[in-house]
Formats: structure tokens, C-alpha cells, sequence
């Protein structure tokens, strides 16, 4: 080798180890905890029924008489001095990092009901004033149905009948 090739060889060598980057570390530390959850969903209703597989279903019967027509999905049953639409509500509830093996479902109308109008879900009549409890024992991500009446006196007031029901499930 010649010496200018040693020469510039050198020179690379000490221009590379002077020419490195420098380097740098740090640590991203992680907290968090994983929280149990549940999550009720409406999965189906009579009426004409939007917003199923969520938390915020809407039903919308329509106008309603004793001697028209039932609503989409309902029945209409006609009693001396009142009269029935029946249907039903389906209801699920799903867990996830939870050891409960059930839930308590309830319900509650988010009004009062008009006068001469009386709602009930598995029989049991329903108020603004307190929940009425459905199940004890609701079985997760199996859908529940209920059966839904709303009995209107031949009494009431020809006018909307608008409600809501909340329903609230808690892990037992």
C-alpha cells in the first residue's frame, strides 16, 4: 500500500468515530387499572322501532284507538271500559372483567303517565315515583324479554300518551 492510501484510511477511521451521534434513553412508565363494566343495550321493541343494539332505542306507535288498529308489533285487546296494546321489550346486558354471574334489571317511567294511562312491563305497573325490579337473576349477553302493556282507559283524554321507561341493570 502506498502511504497516502494508509494516510487517508487513517483519517476516515478517526473522522468516523469523531463524526458518530450521540444517543440518548428514557422510559415511559405505564399505570392504569382495568375496571369492571357493564353495558345494557335495547335490542327490540313493538312499535316502529329505531336505535335497537343501543342504550337509547325509540318506539313509535303512531296514533292508537280502540277500535283501529294495533300498532306495528303490538296486539290490541278491547275490555268493557279500557283497552290494551301488548308487545314486548328485549333487553341484554353484557359484562366484561366482572365476576358477578347475574344482574338486577329495573324500571321507571321517566314521567308521570297521563291520566287514565297505565304502563306495565312483566305485569307490573310502572311509576316516575320508583323503579319496579324485573329480574333478580338476568342472565348476561342473553337478550331478556319483557312484555309490555299499556292499558288506556276508555276514560283518558284523547292525546299523546309520550314516555319513556329507563331501564338500569346492576351486577349482582
Amino acid at each position: 500500500m502506498n502511504k497516502t492510501a494508509i494516510v487517508t484510511f487513517v483519517a476516515l477511521v478517526a473522522f468516523a468515530s469523531i463524526a458518530s451521534a450521540d444517543t440518548s434513553t428514557g422510559t415511559l412508565t405505564v399505570t392504569g387499572t382495568v375496571a369492571s363494566s357493564i353495558n345494557l343495550t335495547v335490542e327490540s321493541a313493538g312499535g316502529t322501532t329505531s336505535g335497537t343494539g343501543t342504550a337509547a332505542a325509540t318506539s313509535a306507535l303512531g296514533t292508537i284507538a280502540k277500535y283501529g288498529s294495533a300498532p306495528t308489533g303490538f296486539t290490541l285487546a278491547r275490555g268493557a271500559s279500557d283497552w290494551t296494546i301488548s308487545s314486548s321489550v328485549g333487553v341484554k346486558v353484557n359484562k366484561a372483567n366482572l365476576t358477578s354471574t347475574n344482574y338486577t334489571l329495573t324500571a321507571q317511567l321517566g314521567g308521570a303517565p297521563a291520566t287514565g294511562i297505565v304502563w306495565k312491563l312483566n305485569g307490573s305497573t310502572l311509576s316516575d315515583s320508583g323503579a319496579t325490579t324485573l329480574t333478580s337473576t338476568g342472565t348476561y349477553a342473553s337478550t331478556g324479554s319483557y312484555s309490555w302493556d299499556i292499558v288506556v282507559a276508555d276514560s283518558a283524554a284523547a292525546a299523546a300518551i309520550d314516555n319513556s321507561i329507563a331501564f338500569e341493570a346492576t351486577s349482582n
